[in-house]
């Protein structure tokens, strides 16, 4: 016969507090948080409010002319930073799809969609890395579930965001980077696109990232902090090196 182990029945398990405790949660207090979210994993609901949340933020503003005429811009300036040329002919073809409003439903939708797919490859490459290169043991549902709930601060910086691109009618890397607050700089440059990439909303989620796998796999945050950021800020190099003018 196996024993079964027993709860104490004085000093009982608190219960997972629901969704959007957990959200405000982590952005009030995460390391308590964390606590919760390693003990009890869930992963499901958070995806979904981030998703859907996002493709809000993106999509909603799309059905005005404002919005239409800003994710217009973006997305020629995106071209043309990956060195394509965008011709009066196919300024039409943008135009032309900008008011069948197929750009705002595909961002709610991509946000919805698109958010379980890039939160499984970052879990995979956070797993593999915890637990194969420095010998960690926890389950990659627990990994995931720290880094969607992490996911709350992204999701508060793009609610912060989208009302103020809105107003200015832009769209774009958010309002919270190094580069918009030094707004004299070449916007073509490498120092330009360098600081553009670095989001204070990002620098947060690194840091709420990092209390939530030194809770879960035992480790001091400020170790995994450092090398959240090294990785982050190469990302911002090779991005900044291949964008610039």
């Amino acid at each position: 016969m196996t024993d079964t182990p027993m709860t104490d029945p004085s000093h009982p398990t608190p219960p997972c507090p629901g969704l959007l405790a957990r959200a405000i949660g982590i952005i009030t207090a995460p390391g308590a948080m964390f606590v919760h979210v390693v003990r009890t994993p869930k992963v499901a609901g958070m995806i979904f409010l981030v998703g859907i949340v996002a493709g809000l933020a993106q999509g909603l503003p799309q059905l005005t002319e404002r919005g239409r005429a800003a994710a217009l811009e973006m997305q020629v300036q995106q071209m043309e930073n990956f060195g394509m040329q965008v011709t009066d002919e196919i300024y039409q073809t943008l135009e032309a799809r900008s008011h069948s409003n197929l750009g705002a439903y595909t961002a709610i939708v991509g946000g919805v969609v698109g958010t379980p797919f890039v939160a499984v490859i970052m879990t995979t490459l956070l797993w593999g890395v915890f637990n194969t290169v420095m010998g960690g043991t926890a389950s990659f549902k627990q990994v995931m579930a720290v880094l969607v709930h992490s996911q709350a601060v992204s999701t508060l910086g793009v609610l912060f965001a989208a009302p103020i691109m809105y107003a200015r009618g832009t769209m774009g890397a958010g309002v919270a980077n190094l580069g918009a607050l030094l707004p004299m700089l070449d916007e073509t440059s490498f120092l330009a696109k360098f600081l553009g990439t670095i989001d204070l909303f990002a620098v947060w989620w690194v840091v709420v990232l990092a209390i939530g796998l030194a809770t879960l796999y035992k480790k001091k945050a400020n170790s995994i902090a450092t090398g959240l950021f090294v990785f982050y800020g190469v990302v911002a190099l090779i991005w900044a090196y291949f964008t610039a003018g």
